[in-house]
């Protein structure tokens, strides 16, 4: 008798864990990207690579999903606010990677930009800045 109600009582829980506590699923899309470091500093007098520093975007979820521990594979885009002085690479290689070209004058934003999946004209962003000195 109380392994029927253990048996009972442990399907009556699973069955609650998925129901859940109602009936809408959350949209695990991409909400933003991550990108790290979030503060960065490279001297462009230096030979590479002292005048480069590589970014990382990852994935920000929506509360309750679980994402990916990929980085650099959203298909971002980077851009940089000085183009003249910073350059950013978009290639398999050396994805997110900036070069400062000159000294800044302040930080500049570094800006990854990212599809959300299965929403063609939605993007999401994450940004970080960089100091060339």
């Amino acid at each position: 008798m109380q392994k029927h109600v253990i048996l009972t009582s442990l399907m009556a829980g699973a069955i609650l864990l998925s129901v859940g506590c109602g009936s809408t699923t959350p949209n695990c899309n991409l909400s933003a990207l991550s990108v790290t470091p979030t503060i960065a500093a490279a001297d462009h007098t230096l030979a590479a690579p002292g005048d480069k520093i590589q970014f990382f975007a990852g994935p920000v979820g929506a509360k309750g999903c679980a994402a990916a521990a990929c980085v650099n594979c959203w298909g971002q885009t980077w851009t940089v606010s000085d183009p003249v002085n910073v350059s950013i690479s978009n290639d398999a290689g050396d994805n997110g990677t900036a070069t400062c070209l000159g000294a800044t004058n302040g930080a500049v934003t570094v800006t990854a930009t990212a599809p959300v999946a299965s929403k063609s004209t939605q993007t999401v962003t994450g940004t970080a800045t960089l100091t060339c000195n």
